[in-house]
């Protein structure tokens, strides 16, 4: 997996006292495009700590719903390991199938909710689609690691912590300009040991037009 480094344009923000007592420190990650608008669903992993990949810790079975004819939620970050299950909230039928080499499955035309889960046990991001309806497409983003992250509407990570220096952050979205399978790696300078708002500027494509999916499996 390829690796792009850039380094990260911040804004230094003191933490205020309040009562001569330090505030407790946070850090606040805003991730925007190359025209300035928020990224939502944005994917930051912070550090290189890992769990351990080969242990399930809990039952907890993820949802990956689909409504209106779209997968919601339109990006979904697990564990290694987990199970995921895909009802179909629609009234209509859907045939939901992936072809990623980091989980290739099929549920055949289905209402309602599956018999059974699906395990993702492998790292990586899976993309599916619908082979009924061409303009759906959602992702799972498998991680081993424990700190990982996505960004909301606003594009806005909340970390309630500051970040040590030299940390690394590596983020990931479906429309990023370096591809799927691939990460922008931004590192975190000397100047950011008392900051606590870090501005991220990632470069994305324009979202590919409807029935698509094909296209963007084959090219991961």
């Amino acid at each position: 997996m390829k690796t792009f480094i850039a380094r990260l344009f911040v804004g230094i923000f003191f933490c205020s006292f309040v009562m001569g007592k330090p505030v407790f420190s946070q850090t606040l990650i805003t991730v925007v495009d190359q025209n300035n608008s928020p990224l939502a669903n944005v994917v930051i992993e912070y550090g290189s700590i890992k769990s351990e990949v080969n242990k399930v810790t809990d039952d907890r079975v993820y949802i990956m719903d689909q409504i209106n004819k779209e997968f919601d939620p339109h990006v979904l970050v697990v564990p290694v390991n987990s199970l995921v299950s895909f009802p179909n909230s629609d009234d209509i039928r859907h045939h939901v199938y992936s072809f990623s080499s980091a989980k290739t499955f099929e549920l055949k035309l289905y209402a309602g909710k599956p018999k059974s889960p699906i395990r993702f046990d492998q790292e990586g991001v899976v993309v599916m689609g619908c082979n009924i309806h061409d303009s759906m497409l959602g992702y799972i983003y498998v991680s081993t690691h424990k700190n990982i992250y996505m960004s909301n509407e606003k594009g806005e990570v909340m970390l309630a912590h500051t970040l040590p220096v030299n940390s690394t952050l590596q983020v990931w979205h479906p429309n990023s300009k370096v591809g799927l399978s691939e990460h922008t790696t931004f590192t975190v300078e000397q100047s950011l040991i008392d900051n606590n708002e870090i501005k991220l500027v990632l470069p994305v494509n324009t979202p590919e037009p409807t029935g698509s999916f094909n296209e963007l499996t084959f090219n991961e």
